[in-house]
């Protein structure tokens, strides 16, 4: 109706045999011989859909069963409870559609109805469907062709969606660093923080996260007039009435917000640390409502981050939106107590496993776990000269740059042919440093086993340098004595563990998750006698 394009259709033309009874949606069809009959060969679900939505046949299918309402301008399920829905086979046919006004002289009472429903189903007869034709009786050919025409182009991406719908507005075209402009919102968000450019797709959940719980909501209405309402299939949404440019910049500091936790509170200063990029999201809605929630919300929310990041695809089970929109739907907006203690029923009392990493992929999530582990032993330089000083988060920001990997400042200790490819890609064998401007040789561990030679002989100094890299004594001895495989798979062994105490010491599941003093209502007891209340007890040294 609109004038959209619905794709091309490829047909093969070639003798066909007669076919009795032939099944097409709720049709049935007895098809004749033909020499020149036309066979679908890309297509078919549309051609299926058209053909009874538009006749009778299938119009008698619920599945089929369209009308247009002229009195809402929409398309409906037909089931005659208004005179104003026009059933499609008669919008299709002008015979009918004459007979139709003739019949229901509440339409022609008002002559927007009757416009209506004219520009309907002109628009429908009139639509223009391009159809190649092949003639070839080579099969080979007509899969080369459906093969270019269904893989030599790209699916838009949600957020790209997101942004051409936002490309102008009001008949001008959007400026650089307008609310379609998700990279725009990264980079800004980068800027601040030096958090790294995080991808649209995630950008733009983050928005409508902020915006609503159901972050799988059509985005098409996002802004729309109606996008307040609230009906059987949408929600209401949490600020309804705020313009694209409100809602850029207030998304923006939502997003920073949740940086800023990530970086100061969490232990994952950077999105190379981001387990999953929907934990950013619901994140994100939380500091949208609760900007400033105090040191016990803030612990409880840091507790909740790591045990939803450790549970993994236990948490998940293979759908990141559902995920994502029930996560999001437990934060309430006003009830900032009721929103922390709804994410944290919903992962449960734990323990979550501790991964092995046994294959070090920086976008891995269960490698950026570790990443986040090894930059919580304070990795110092290698330096071949007194100890090596820790790295700070100025260092680590600066060398992942806009990068969303670590792979930059992960640095092999043994490369290509010098162990098992098994043994190589273990994260024993890889280092963190944010910095390898200071003379470090071609060869990380080189250096590592001089270290090793002078922590043995009872340097503190190299001893703290090994420390900061998950090296023990034991590991040490074996890297100096050069069995160079036994030191990898010892060196595993205390990374495994101290990851287990990584996420022990994040994660807290021991620990009850009291809520904060300041979402208590006390009012709610009556004190008889000081003595009596416990406050006052404990005060007392009782």
């Amino acid at each position: 109706m609109r004038g959209y394009p619905i794709g091309n259709l490829l047909l093969w033309r070639k003798n066909a045999e007669a076919a009795a009874d032939l099944k097409i949606g709720a049709l049935n069809i007895d098809a004749p011989a033909m020499e020149q009959a036309l066979f679908v060969v890309d297509g078919q679900q549309r051609l299926t859909s058209l053909s009874n939505a538009l006749t009778d046949g299938g119009h008698n299918d619920p599945r089929f069963a369209l009308a247009y309402d002229v009195s809402k301008e929409q398309f409906v399920q037909s089931v005659g409870r208004s005179v104003y829905e026009i059933p499609l086979p008669v919008i299709f046919d002008l015979s009918r559609l004459l007979n139709w006004y003739r019949d229901h002289s509440e339409l022609t009472d008002d002559p927007s109805y009757v416009d209506r429903a004219n520009r309907v189903a002109k628009s429908i007869r009139e639509f223009r469907v391009p159809v190649y034709i092949v003639d070839r009786s080579d099969p080979d050919v007509l899969r080369d062709i459906f093969d270019r025409m269904n893989n030599y182009g790209k699916q838009l991406t949600r957020a790209e969606v997101f942004s051409a719908l936002h490309e102008s507005g009001s008949g001008e075209k959007r400026a650089e660093g307008g609310l379609g402009d998700l990279s725009s919102i990264s980079a800004e968000v980068h800027a601040a923080t030096g958090y790294g450019l995080v991808d649209d797709d995630t950008i733009l959940l983050a928005m409508l996260a902020r915006r609503g719980a159901d972050v799988s909501r059509d985005i098409r209405r996002e802004f729309s007039s109606s996008a307040s309402v609230s009906s059987s299939t949408r929600a209401p949404l949490d600020f309804p009435y705020e313009s694209p440019v409100d809602a850029r910049e207030n998304a923006t500091k939502a997003l920073q917000s949740a940086i800023s936790f990530l970086q100061v509170d969490a232990g994952a200063p950077h999105f190379a640390f981001l387990p999953y990029r929907y934990l950013l999201v619901v994140l994100t809605r939380f500091f949208a409502h609760f900007p400033n929630p105090d040191p016990a919300v803030r612990r409880n929310l840091r507790r909740w981050f790591w045990r939803a990041a450790s549970l993994g695809p236990e948490l998940t089970k293979g759908n990141i939106t559902y995920a994502t929109r029930s996560l999001c739907s437990r934060i309430k907006p006003g009830n900032e107590a009721e929103s922390i203690e709804g994410l944290l029923r919903l992962v449960g009392n734990g323990p979550a496993n501790v991964p092995d990493v046994k294959i070090f992929k920086t976008n891995y999530a269960a490698t950026r776990l570790m990443v986040a582990a090894m930059w919580d032993l304070s990795p110092r330089r290698l330096s071949l000269m007194g100890a090596g000083e820790s790295f700070s988060q100025e260092q680590l920001l600066a060398a992942l740059g806009e990068g969303n990997t670590a792979v930059e400042i992960s640095v092999p200790l043994y490369r290509t042919g010098d162990l098992d490819p098994a043994d190589r890609a273990l994260a024993a064998n890889r280092v963190l440093l944010p910095d390898v401007g200071g003379g470090l040789p071609d060869s990380a561990v080189d250096v590592l086993r001089l270290v090793s030679r002078r922590a043995i002989e009872g340097d503190d100094s190299a001893i703290a340098v090994l420390d900061s890299h998950g090296v023990s004594i034991r590991s040490a001895e074996m890297l100096s004595h050069g069995a160079d495989v036994e030191f990898i798979h010892a060196r595993q062994i205390d990374l495994v563990k101290h990851l287990e105490v990584f996420l022990g010491k994040q994660t807290e599941w021991q620990f009850e998750d009291t809520p904060s003093l300041d979402s208590l209502n006390l009012d709610e007891y009556e004190v008889l006698d000081e003595r009596d209340d416990p406050l006052w007890s404990y005060s007392n040294g009782a």
